[in-house]
């Protein structure tokens, strides 16, 4: 953690006006500055391939791929993912030696004018002239409570590595887990942090006597929320196909949503006719909806000639219909998803989509019906691939379970 402040205090030294033609290659170390106090630290990796740039975000495993980046004079404009976000900033020399990003993040998906500060540089990295020791263990599994003593309080799975003073792990929810988290160990603070383009997850812990712990989570600038854990080898979470489920008297789904293109698809429509047919709520702002996405397209080109149909029904934050068909065409093209993509509404309204079902728990929830057009299941969330042999068992229930139903 002492590195990442003295990057952020070497951030603020005074830099030279002279621009630069080009992001030079290497490790950029970057902050996304989400509140005065709070920072979120990732990395970007740019190398030139045929004479092309090639940047990816450094998160914890992952190695994410940028999908665009451009220059103009002295400014660079990065677009990192799927997701409807860019970084715009300005290069220019760093008196430290290498180079010095300023800017901002925008997330075009969020109502209103979300911009966080963003910064960067490539100097030489400088070594901790110290370190705290002993540290505290913040390995295992932790029973996490959100908002502990609230209305709005939930829970989650903690599950915790450290090594030496780095940190990873993720959390588990009942509608999903928070995907790759990294970070570092000083004495009795542990952070967990992680940024997939789009999205910026950032978690405090700090171990307390009795060995519990009190965190701060930060998702973006717009939400904070306490949090505390304890250990705990046998707590497990609700059921996940326990939380959405149909109203009374119903036995199927009826809706008619456009594509991007205006048609209108409906489950009458022939070409789902005595099909078994998953239905998945998602969103193009849902990393762990992408994460389903990419082992739902597999499955349905195995079993798509067996008779399996899946529809995706994107839930927005905005309305806007020209930015709709953008998000839809993209997510479409980006992924090369095979089956429709349908626009089903806000995410603020999506019982008046859907109000055959007591509520929508979480984003994704996956819906399955047989050959005769009667819910079988509905799952809300998914264990990622941040769960190792969770994510594993998940995909090994899912392709079992539709076997189940073409037979």
């Amino acid at each position: 953690m002492i590195k990442y402040f003295l990057l952020a205090f070497f951030f603020f030294l005074n830099t030279s006006s002279r621009a630069q033609s080009l992001l030079e290659n290497g490790t950029w170390r970057c902050l996304l500055q989400l509140t005065q106090t709070a920072s979120l630290p990732f990395e970007l990796s740019v190398t030139d391939s045929a004479g092309i740039k090639k940047l990816f975000i450094i998160n914890g495993e992952e190695k994410i791929p940028v999908q665009s980046y451009r220059e103009q004079g002295d400014s660079i404009f990065i677009v990192p993912s799927v997701f409807q976000t860019e970084i715009k900033a300005q290069i220019s020399e760093s008196d430290m030696g290498g180079n010095y990003l300023s800017g901002i993040f925008i997330d075009y998906a969020r109502a209103g004018n979300y911009t966080i500060p963003f910064r960067a540089n490539n100097s030489p990295e400088l070594e901790t002239p110290f370190d705290f020791e002993p540290r505290s263990d913040f390995n295992g599994k932790w029973e996490v409570h959100f908002s502990p003593g609230k209305v709005d309080s939930s829970s989650a799975i903690g599950i915790f590595n450290q090594a030496d003073k780095k940190s990873s792990g993720t959390f588990l929810t009942t509608t999903g887990d928070y995907r790759f988290l990294n970070g570092e160990v000083c004495k009795y603070n542990m952070m967990l942090h992680a940024f997939d383009g789009a999205h910026l997850f950032l978690f405090e812990a700090w171990m307390q006597p009795d060995n519990t712990i009190k965190g701060t989570f930060y998702s973006g600038k717009h939400h904070k929320e306490e949090w505390t854990a304890k250990r705990n080898n046998n707590f497990e979470l609700p059921a996940s196909d326990k939380l959405t489920f149909l109203k009374d008297g119903w036995k199927s789904l009826q809706f008619s949503f456009p594509d991007a293109d205006s048609n209108l698809v409906s489950l009458t429509d022939e070409k789902f006719d005595h099909k078994v047919v998953l239905v998945q709520i998602s969103g193009s702002w849902c990393p762990n909806c992408m994460d389903e996405t990419r082992v739902l397209i597999p499955l349905f080109k195995k079993y798509h000639e067996q008779g399996l149909e899946i529809i995706m029904l994107n839930f927005e934050r905005k309305d806007d219909w020209s930015f709709v068909q953008k998000t839809l065409k993209h997510e479409k093209e980006v992924f090369q998803i095979p089956y429709p993509i349908l626009f089903a509404g806000l995410t603020s309204k999506s019982s008046e989509s859907l109000p055959m079902l007591n509520k929508i728990s979480g984003y994704p929830t996956l819906i399955f019906m047989d050959r005769e057009g009667i819910v079988r299941k509905i799952e809300t969330g998914i264990n990622g691939p941040a769960t190792g042999d969770l994510y594993e068992k998940w995909k090994d229930d899912l392709e079992s379970y539709v076997k189940k139903l073409l037979e």
